[in-house]
């Protein structure tokens, strides 16, 4: 039978994420833990580099870059939150699959931030409507 090492550097990152929710006292407490759980989930499920996502409830992709991690990171650690209990009793590949999906694909996470702003500034358009983008090149034609 063969250990795992404590030692980050030899862990996974689901492995990473698992083991420090683990070692975090209940989620309520502020402690050291908690701020080391929070840079741990931030290191291993926020966005490095861009990626296209679709959100749940969607059909349309949007292109998530690193710029959109802080909406991926709050909202995953709300899920957690809200779900600690049964958070902690979730392996390590489902707990880190789950806290990626809520934190990119979720209604608070980075493709909806994305798709926000995108549409920041538009009014009167109804829902299911199609919206079009152009270049300014093709705003004469868009005018008439």
């Amino acid at each position: 039978m063969t250990t795992r090492s404590k030692d980050p550097s030899h862990l996974t990152k689901d492995e990473r994420l698992w083991q420090a929710l683990r070692e975090c006292p209940p989620l309520s407490q502020q402690c050291p833990a908690k701020e080391h759980l929070w840079f741990v989930l931030e290191d291993t499920a926020c966005t490095k580099t861009n990626v296209d996502v679709v959100p749940f409830g969607s059909t349309t992709k949007v292109e998530v870059t690193r710029d959109y991690a802080h909406d991926e990171l709050v909202a995953a650690m709300d899920w957690l939150h809200a779900n600690e209990i049964r958070a902690r009793q979730l392996t390590p590949d489902r707990l880190y699959a789950i806290v990626r999906s809520v934190g990119t694909r979720g209604a608070h996470g980075s493709a909806r931030a994305v798709q926000a702003d995108q549409l920041h500034g538009m009014t009167n358009v109804p829902a299911g409507t199609p919206v079009l983008w152009l270049s300014l090149d093709d705003e004469d034609e868009a005018a008439s």
